[in-house]
């Protein structure tokens, strides 16, 4: 399955959530936030990377979770950071299953939040 790797759909971002689907999210996203401040077998390009998960998405399934960075005051382009949370895809995995119960470990999926490049340029077309 491809995904893309510069960007997403709004409607992606956005999808409705059952209760139990948000709860379940974030979850998932304190956890991710946990293992980038604790966890020191990622790959040393996150290593002290100021890293913000902006959203998480999680399938109604409970089984591929989408999550949404955004870098802040980094020289690392955001293709970087994401082949850098490849490469650590499996050790957040373990890492985020320990902290959350469930009974199944779901898929994590990382992309580039670029919704406030967006916002940014709508702001722009709206005042030509």
């Amino acid at each position: 399955m491809l995904k893309k790797k510069n960007g997403f759909k709004l409607s992606t971002r956005e999808k409705q959530q059952s209760p139990r689907q948000l709860k379940v999210s974030q979850a998932i996203q304190a956890s991710l936030v946990e293992c980038f401040r604790k966890c020191s077998k990622l790959d040393i390009l996150l290593d002290g990377c100021p890293l913000s998960i902006t959203k998480v998405n999680i399938s109604a399934d409970l089984r591929v979770s989408n999550c949404f960075f955004l870098p802040f005051n980094t020289t690392l382009t955001a293709d970087a950071i994401n082949a850098a949370l490849e490469k650590s895809r499996f050790v957040i995995r373990d890492y985020v299953t320990r902290q959350v119960n469930l009974k199944y470990s779901p898929e994590i999926r990382f992309y580039y939040d670029s919704a406030f490049e967006n916002l940014t340029l709508i702001e722009e077309l709206i005042r030509k």
